[in-house]
């Protein structure tokens, strides 16, 4: 393994940006401790708890904040055997990964910091072996949290569920309706759903809308009156305070932001 950048706990000014379009030949661990919206590929992530992701070389990318106090850690780093550092991988790239206690996975990250800084005559052999330590410590993260979404009863049909939801975010959708796909009762329902993946069915839904209105604000000139009622609001100002709720900012801000 070889770094070529780390920082922690890096401060940044609440209008900064960072985009890579071609994104870089390194692989980059990436750490968000603070609100984030990260547009990664064709993909965008509205990053409201502690998330950390593994994004692979040459992957286009784009984040920023509306956050004051906004920081992060990063690691760039190259392996010398790509295809079996990837082997060695038990968690996805490019996906997001939720943790609440990262004690040891901030030890080694210091670890590292220390050592590139360093540079002694062991420093490479040093690098190489916490960097691959890092990684299992996320894989234990990453495993953990697939476990407990399998273990809740229903889990395969509520995957159904929101599968249904995250494609077709513009549908009026109720608990009522949502509940009778799982063949569960509505009170059932709400309960093993948020016990499945972490919010409520009626913020899965609203989260799906807001998705879907981030990627057309991005990719086409609609306006926001019209991005509104394609994704199922009935009311613009309804749409553009949910909006900003969740990012901080609103659709036509965030249009500015994203296209600079």
């Amino acid at each position: 393994m070889y770094i070529h950048f780390v920082a922690l706990n890096s401060p940044q000014q609440p209008d900064f940006v960072q985009e890579r379009k071609h994104g870089i030949i390194d692989f980059l661990f990436l750490r968000f401790h603070t609100n984030t919206t990260l547009i990664l590929g064709d993909k965008t992530y509205t990053i409201t708890k502690p998330c950390m992701f593994l994004i692979d070389s040459y992957t286009p990318y784009k984040y920023f904040t509306s956050s004051n106090n906004y920081t992060d850690d990063y690691l760039h780093f190259s392996a010398e055997n790509r295809q079996q550092f990837l082997s060695e991988l038990t968690f996805p790239l490019n996906t997001p990964i939720y943790y609440s206690n990262d004690s040891a996975i901030s030890d080694i990250l210091r670890l590292i910091q220390a050592e590139h800084i360093e540079k002694n005559r062991l420093a490479a052999k040093s690098i190489d072996l916490l960097i691959r330590c890092l990684f299992v410590k996320v894989s234990e993260v990453w495993l953990q949290s697939q476990q407990l979404n399998t273990s809740v009863p229903h889990y395969y049909d509520l995957l159904q569920v929101r599968d249904a939801i995250l494609s077709a975010p513009e549908h009026p959708w109720k608990v009522e309706e949502l509940a009778d796909l799982a063949h569960l009762s509505p009170s059932y329902f709400q309960v093993v759903y948020k016990k499945a993946f972490g919010i409520t069915c009626m913020t899965e839904v609203i989260n799906a809308k807001l998705e879907q209105a981030k990627l057309l604000l991005t990719s086409t000139e609609h306006s926001v009156s019209d991005i509104a009622a394609e994704v199922g609001y009935n009311e613009v100002y309804h749409f553009i305070r949910q909006f900003k709720k969740s990012t901080g900012m609103t659709p036509g801000a965030f249009r500015k932001k994203v296209t600079l």
